[in-house]
């Protein structure tokens, strides 16, 4: 079996997805504190919970510190409780040689015993100074119906952040935005025609954002309405 450093963050870390490109912005609290907890590290053991429902923007979040770490140079890993948990708990061995710990999901272990205490154990070899952890989940953690206590304690020890859900506006505005540190120009009228005729998923409205920018450039054409229908045969 592939390492879990293997599994992670060279295949599902998008290169886009960064603090800059986050739609709460830069100077939000959440990006403020997690930006602040990478520099502090050596000062003590840099712990966060994020919270929030599907189109919270929390793994952009992940995956912005990810980035962020990178590029101070320190060695990081992102795993998704949905990519490895079929591994198995033996994904996290090894892990807490790492500086930056970042863990989408979580929610996804509850009533896993094995998964429960190896995260807990994990969570224990991991405090120390020098050291982050990101941890992700959609409800706070005394709603997880975990059933090992310690790791529901262990959960609450750092900053929480409830996430709210995207709204169409946020949606709108955060696609114009990407468009625009692609270089590409997408209206207020292509973006609000996009969410109506597509599904309303940030991550398949990103994609769907990517597959026009090509088509864009191939075409040397901008971003319209009657483009986007015949582009996406809507």
């Amino acid at each position: 079996m592939e390492s879990p450093r293997q599994m992670a963050l060279p295949v599902t870390l998008p290169d886009d997805e960064t603090f800059a490109s986050y739609f709460g912005g830069e100077a939000s609290l959440e990006v403020s504190h997690l930006k602040n907890g990478l520099a502090r590290r050596l000062t003590g053991f840099q712990y966060t919970y994020l919270c929030g429902l599907a189109d919270s923007g929390k793994s952009h979040l992940l995956y912005a510190t990810c980035i962020e770490a990178q590029e101070l140079g320190l060695s990081t890993i992102l795993l998704s409780m949905r990519e490895v948990l079929d591994f198995g708990p033996l994904v996290l061995d090894g892990l807490d040689a790492l500086d930056v710990v970042c863990i989408d999901d979580v929610h996804l272990v509850a009533g896993d015993e094995a998964w429960e205490k190896a995260l807990f154990n994990f969570f224990n070899r991991f405090n120390e100074k020098g050291k982050c952890l990101v941890v992700t989940a959609d409800l706070l953690p005394n709603m997880l119906n975990l059933s090992l206590p310690d790791l529901e304690s262990r959960l609450t020890w750092g900053t929480t952040f409830q996430i709210r859900s995207m709204s169409d506006d946020d949606k709108a505005e955060a696609l114009v935005k990407r468009a625009h540190m692609r270089g590409l120009e997408l209206s207020d009228e292509c973006a609000r025609f996009l969410l109506t005729r597509l599904s309303r998923d940030m991550r398949a409205l990103l994609d769907v954002l990517d597959k026009l920018d090509h088509a864009s450039m191939a075409a040397q054409r901008k971003l319209t309405i009657p483009f986007i229908k015949a582009t996406l045969k809507l």
